[in-house]
């Protein structure tokens, strides 16, 4: 199982294929096992690697409280452990704001920057949504964890649509959700509320697209216009009638975004 140590604690990696190298970055509810469907598109042509943070997926549980600055430590020391100067980034949500630190603090070492449903600060709006995921995962009872946290994440027509698709994924949820799986997503969950890189963005020196959707009721639409006209000269895509989960929602217009982003290098010469 490739993994590497950070603090003494085991951190869970995935690298499949090869070519120009493209570093996934994880929402808060996802891990690699999150992309299984997109590993074949996404490693045809590049070397795809998937990462789990601390409390995610395979990595180690923590005991203690932390930040979003230690998940930026944790991709800058996977990239020296894969000998890579620089690395094609994409995170999306809370990995998006990650790769925004990472991205301002270590230009040298983003390539390209993909930014999918991801805002410049935590504001009141989120940090209130993640206080009612906490008070849900305190009760430990997974229906309950379910039904406050993954409606919002959709859009309206999508969760009418796939109704009976997400009930199979609330009773996975309470067969899958421990206590330990419910406190590793609290420390998750505290560790964006100081998330604020507003003043930072400027930093940014990667070829940057920020991918949106028209439904997003977790990063509002209006933040990520924000986001997209802060960075340097960044491009902003709005995926019509998805959510926040524009991945699911929306897989071959997200996957054609970010693989066409990535691997494509066009200088036209305006006339």
């Amino acid at each position: 199982m490739p993994e590497f140590a950070y603090n003494g604690k085991s951190v869970y990696y995935e690298e499949h294929g090869e070519g120009e190298p493209l570093l996934i970055l994880n929402g808060i509810f996802m891990s690699c096992a999150s992309w299984m469907a997109f590993i074949p598109s996404f490693s045809e042509k590049n070397r795809l690697i998937l990462l789990d943070f601390p409390d995610q997926g395979r990595s180690a549980k923590l005991d203690f409280e932390y930040t979003q600055d230690m998940q930026a430590e944790i991709v800058l020391a996977l990239l020296d452990k894969l000998g890579l100067e620089s690395v094609n980034l994409m995170g999306i949500s809370y990995g998006g704001e990650v790769a925004v630190k990472f991205a301002a603090k270590n230009p040298a070492r983003a390539k390209k920057l993909i930014l999918s449903n991801t805002s410049a600060s935590t504001s009141s709006w989120l940090r209130d949504i993640g206080h009612s995921w906490e008070y849900a995962y305190k009760s430990c009872d997974g229906h309950q964890f379910f039904k406050t946290c993954i409606p919002i994440v959709y859009s309206p027509q999508f969760y009418e649509k796939n109704y009976a698709w997400l009930s199979a994924r609330e009773d996975l949820f309470v067969k899958l959700f421990t206590p330990d799986v419910y406190d590793a997503f609290g420390r998750l969950t505290r560790s964006a509320e100081t998330y604020d890189e507003r003043e930072n963005l400027g930093k940014i020196t990667a070829k940057t697209l920020v991918i949106s959707s028209e439904y997003d009721f977790v990063t509002p639409l209006y933040q990520q216009k924000e986001l997209a006209e802060a960075i340097p000269g960044a491009g902003h895509v709005i995926i019509q009638d998805a959510g926040h989960a524009v991945m699911y929602e929306k897989p071959n217009e997200f996957a054609s975004l970010v693989l066409g982003f990535v691997n494509s290098d066009l200088n036209i010469p305006v006339m």
